[in-house]
C-alpha cells in the first residue's frame, strides 16, 4: 500500500513539474490565442481520424482474441474499446482502460476462466500497435540525417524485434518451464499467427491516423513541421508515454512535443498549443465510451 500511494505521489510530482517547465517556457497567452483561433474544421478533421482509427483497433482487438480463441462479437469488443479509451483518460494510468476492457472481456456468462486469455488479448493488442508504430517511425526518420550511432542502435532494435517476432512459434514451443502460463497461450497455432499478422496492417493504418490527426491540428495553429517530423515526434513521445511514470502520460506528452517541435525548427507555443488540442480530440472521440458506461451502470458498477 505504501508503495502504492509513493508511486502516485511519484507520478504526480512529475507531471507537474514537466507541466510547470512547459508554461513556464511557453507564452501561455499566446498558446491559448492560437487554440481560440484555431479553425473547426481542423478539429473535426483530427476527431475524425481518432475515430475511425479507434473503431480500427476495436477491430484488430477483436482479431486478437479470436486468434486466443475468444469468441465474442466484434461489435461488443469495439465497445469496450471505445470505453477503455475514455476510463484511461480519467484513471491514473495509460494502462488503465487496458485494464477496464481486459477485465470486461473476461466477465459474462459462458465466459468463466478466461482471464489470461483475457489479459493476453489486451497486451498483445498493445504489442502489435507497437510493432507498427516502430515500422512508421523507421520510415520516418528515413528523411533526416542522423548520428552513425543512432542508426546503428535503432537498427539494432528493430532487427532483433523482428527476428524475435518470426521466432516465435518456435521459441514458444521451447520456453521453459517457468513460463508455463504464457505456454498454455496458443500463440504458435495457425489460428493465432494468421490473426496477428492480418492485424499488423490495420495496425501500421491506425498509427498514420494518429500522426495525421496531429499534423491537421498542427496544420490549425501554425506549426511548421513536415509530416514526418510529427511522426517522429508523435511516436517516440507515445512509447515514452505509455511507461506509469505520469497521469495519462500528462506533462511526459507536452514536453516532448515542445522538445521535438523546437528541434526541427517549430514553435514551441504552437506546439503546446497542439498538445492541449490534442487532448480535447481524444476526450471527444472517446466520448462514446462514456455512454457505454453509463449503460453499464456508471462507475459504481465498474468497480
Amino acid at each position: 500500500m505504501l508503495m502504492k500511494h509513493g508511486m502516485l505521489l511519484f507520478k504526480i510530482i512529475l507531471t507537474l513539474s514537466l507541466l510547470y517547465a512547459v508554461f513556464y517556457y511557453v507564452d501561455v497567452q499566446m498558446v491559448w490565442k492560437q487554440m481560440l483561433a484555431i479553425n473547426l474544421w481542423y478539429l473535426l478533421a483530427s476527431w475524425l481520424c481518432i475515430v475511425v482509427g479507434y473503431i480500427l483497433c476495436g477491430l484488430r482487438w477483436a482479431w486478437m482474441a479470436q486468434g486466443l480463441g475468444i469468441h465474442i462479437s466484434h461489435k461488443r469488443k469495439i465497445r469496450l474499446y471505445f470505453l477503455g479509451m475514455f476510463t484511461s483518460l480519467f484513471l491514473p494510468s495509460t494502462i488503465g482502460g487496458d485494464v477496464v476492457r481486459g477485465v470486461l472481456l473476461a466477465k459474462g456468462e459462458g465466459r468463466q476462466g478466461l482471464g489470461l486469455l483475457a489479459a493476453a488479448s489486451v497486451i498483445l493488442d498493445r504489442l502489435n500497435g507497437m510493432y507498427a508504430l516502430i515500422v512508421l517511425l523507421t520510415i520516418s526518420m528515413l528523411f533526416f540525417s542522423w548520428p552513425m550511432v543512432w542508426w546503428v542502435s535503432w537498427l539494432l532494435l528493430l532487427v532483433t524485434m523482428w527476428i524475435g517476432l518470426l521466432l516465435y512459434p518456435w521459441i514458444h514451443t521451447h520456453l521453459p518451464e517457468f513460463f508455463h502460463k504464457i505456454k498454455e497461450l496458443p500463440l504458435n497455432s495457425r489460428m493465432f499467427q494468421r490473426m496477428w499478422w492480418k492485424s499488423l496492417p490495420i495496425s501500421f493504418v491506425f498509427q498514420v491516423m494518429v500522426v495525421q490527426a496531429h499534423f491537421f491540428l498542427a496544420m490549425g495553429v501554425g506549426l511548421e513541421m513536415n509530416w514526418a517530423a510529427i511522426s517522429i515526434m508523435v511516436g517516440l513521445v507515445a512509447l515514452v508515454a505509455t511507461l506509469p511514470i505520469s497521469l495519462n502520460g500528462f506533462g511526459i506528452r507536452e514536453a516532448g512535443y515542445v522538445s521535438f517541435a523546437v528541434y526541427f525548427g517549430g514553435n514551441s507555443e504552437s506546439a503546446t498549443a497542439m498538445a492541449a488540442l490534442w487532448i480535447i480530440v481524444l476526450s471527444l472521440a472517446a466520448l462514446p465510451g462514456a455512454f457505454i458506461l453509463w449503460r453499464l451502470g456508471g462507475l459504481k458498477a465498474l468497480k
